[in-house]
């Protein structure tokens, strides 16, 4: 989905700063956990081997053939996977199988076959040369759940079927819908508003009296929506500005796939839009004069204007206030939005790729996991949030910077408010100026954050609360003492890693939870009780293979303390290191065999519980989430949610996973009686 990142033009890597798409893998395998070692002596034997060019694979009892790229794993051999993209593979209890895949496209790809927790039970080296092909063998076993490349696991994952001798069924992923982590929520309805659309990605509402609302579409297209639905004529299309979606200009990407995270990604009007008429777009545009060579596009957030009557905007109108240098084609966050004080808060993902050690992710200070753009806040402006002031300019910049964000003054970069994110999918206030985003995982969790001034949240030394291990990213054990805190040495202040709000799993029991977090709204309308001051938000789908519409609904309660905290916090890691932060004041302490800690959301950060549930979520440190129950069933890709004027939410969805076709809709929550009955 995320899904969503940035680099900014003028602090871009120069050129010896660059390396090659492979150059992370010369050196053969990454290094296998103890956890995954102890997995394929004890219940899953496994060889493999690289085959030289015109060498022949030995046929193994049972044998399935792949072609790998990153857009998935093609389905070769048997005739049952022949076509099928990320196909499931169908096993037999304590059978001995081999998978024999080709790279198709010379990235660097391996196989994985993991458990339902994410622990690796088979492991193959990773293979950068186009044409290669590798036979991985190993016997099946009932805890296996799915295969997938470790670098792109993303999109190269799929399930894996296990019948054992007495014909009972493993299945890697639960059937869309079911439930399983989530408890079962508040019953509502879904209203079709406006469809025909191919990709809603977000919506505004301008308050200007005209009860218009505003939604983008990743084509380029900018809908005006009214009591009517959707009008034909865009108010604005700025597709000419824009990538061609599906060709693209960087390594990373396969040049056959379809899957595209670029496009028309985020809009909010001016606070005072109905004097001014100004609003503001965020889009992907091709490289340019200052994209260093072999990346892929340029993320912009621009300004445009209204005609005189306001009923539409003219592309020609175009201010440009921010351009990111993107590396890879995804990571590109999405909606942006003006906060309570009037400035313009920028979501922008770290770059793209995986494991954040390709071309274009810069050093920083945590040397176990290489490069990360995310903890950096002095070369570029990637994996953060920025705070801009849209109605001021610059000595050098055509915006001007508030006086108070956190960096002003100092080594690192003015733009930064907050920091630490890897693709951050959904950014919004509630009425109280609480401000929520959401945070799109790799292989493991995904997360929603409160943010605050300053806040470091914590990628790529954690993903969710857990630590993240760039060798090991399946891994969730691969690192468990990972720093609670950034180092105390400017351009950084020593302050906790802020854990999130809100995590959940791509998995539970073996059953898929869902695929990148897509952020929401506190719902504050009168319609459906239930839901009053609850935040709703979503999974993008919860199909491994990203090709079914089975998108989630969900929603999380704010613990009764939430806002109420003083901005004082106390952790006490695994190693009985107690830290306390209250804003700028900093006290250590030690501890005895303790392991205790109190969180006040958007303050603080926690460090993995010592017990050695490493790999669970910790829900009593969370908010009490739950899968709103929709009358007729929920058949869609979530791709964003916008807000009414009235407190009102509204799901952006469609039912291709790729922007291709006309099933985008935006549909609002309504009580179960006044739903379309089918969503």
């Amino acid at each position: 989905m995320r899904n969503h990142h940035t680099d900014a033009e003028a602090d871009r890597p120069e050129a010896n700063d660059q390396k090659p798409a492979d150059e992370s893998w010369a050196d053969g395998a990454l290094p296998v956990s103890r956890r995954s070692v102890l997995a394929g002596v004890g219940g899953a034997g496994v060889a493999f081997g690289l085959l030289g060019y015109g060498a022949a694979a030995a046929i193994q009892q049972t044998e399935f053939r792949l072609g790998g790229e990153i857009g998935g794993w093609q389905g070769q051999t048997p005739a049952s996977i022949e076509g099928v993209n990320n196909p499931t593979l169908e096993l037999q209890d304590g059978q001995e199988y081999s998978i024999v895949w080709e790279n198709l496209d010379g990235q660097p790809h391996n196989v994985v076959v993991v458990d339902a927790d994410g622990n690796q039970l088979v492991r193959s080296d990773i293979v950068t040369e186009q044409g290669a092909t590798q036979t991985v063998t190993f016997t099946a076993t009932t805890e296996m759940t799915e295969y997938l490349c470790e670098v792109h696991p993303n999109t190269m994952v799929g399930g894996v079927s296990v019948t054992d001798e007495s014909q009972t069924t493993t299945t890697t992923t639960e059937e869309p819908g079911q439930a399983g982590f989530f408890t079962e929520g508040t019953e509502v309805g879904l209203r079709t508003v406006a469809d025909g659309m191919t990709a809603p990605t977000d919506l505004a509402v301008p308050d200007d009296g005209s009860g218009r609302q505003f939604v983008t579409d990743q084509t380029g297209e900018v809908w005006v929506v009214t009591d009517d639905g959707r009008q034909e004529t865009p108010f604005v299309n700025v597709s000419d500005q824009m990538v061609t979606l599906g060709e693209f200009d960087g390594s990373y990407a396969s040049q056959t796939q379809e899957y595209d995270e670029r496009g028309l990604l985020g809009i909010d009007v001016h606070p005072d839009f109905a004097d001014n008429g100004r609003f503001y777009l965020h889009y992907s545009a091709p490289p340019n004069e200052d994209t260093p060579e072999g990346w892929d596009h340029v993320e912009v957030v621009s300004e445009f204007t209204t005609t005189g009557d306001g009923s539409s905007a003219d592309p020609s109108s175009e201010r440009v206030l921010l351009q990111f240098q993107k590396p890879q084609y995804n990571h590109d966050a999405g909606p942006m939005a003006f906060g309570p004080d009037g400035y313009l808060y920028v979501p922008m993902g770290d770059g793209g790729g995986a494991n954040d050690n390709m071309y274009g992710h810069v050093d920083d200070w945590y040397d176990v996991n290489e490069g990360g753009n995310g903890q950096d806040v002095t070369e570029n402006l990637l994996g953060d949030v920025l705070r801009i002031d849209v109605d001021a300019q610059g000595d050098d910049s055509p915006y001007g910077v508030p006086e108070d964000n956190p960096f002003v003054g100092t080594d690192a970069r003015d733009e930064i408010y907050a920091y630490g994110f890897r693709n951050p999918y959904g950014i919004s206030f509630d009425s109280e100026g609480n401000l929520f985003v959401a945070d799109a995982g790799q292989n493991l969790f995904e997360e929603v954050n409160v943010v605050e001034r300053g806040g470091n949240y914590g990628w790529n030394v954690k993903e969710g609360t857990h630590c993240f291990s760039t060798e090991s990213p399946s891994d969730p054990a691969a690192i468990t003492d990972c720093p609670a805190n950034e180092p105390n040495q400017a351009p950084y202040d020593g302050s906790p890693l802020v854990d999130p709000v809100v995590e959940f799993p791509h998995t539970y029991q073996g059953e898929s939870v869902g695929i990148t977090v897509v952020g929401g709204h506190r719902y504050e309308a009168d319609a459906v009780p239930d839901l009053q001051g609850k935040y709703v938000f979503g999974a993008w789908t919860t199909d491994p293979a990203r090709e079914e519409p089975a998108g989630r609904i969900l929603a999380a309660t704010p613990r009764g303390d939430f806002g109420q905290g003083d901005g004082a916090t106390t952790t006490t890691t695994d190693n009985g290191t107690t830290t306390t932060t209250d804003n700028a004041t900093t006290t250590t302490t030690t501890a005895d065999n303790t392991t205790t800690t109190t969180t006040t959301e958007g303050t603080t950060t926690t460090t993995e519980a010592a017990d050695g549930t490493a790999g669970d979520v910790p829900l009593d440190q969370l908010w009490e989430m739950e899968e709103l129950v929709v009358q007729g069933g929920f058949d869609y890709f979530v791709r964003m949610f916008g807000q009414g004027p009235n407190g009102e939410v509204y799901v952006l969805a469609n039912q291709r996973g790729v922007p291709e076709g006309d099933t985008g809709a935006v549909l609002e929550i309504v009580p179960p009686e006044e739903g379309d009955g089918s969503a």
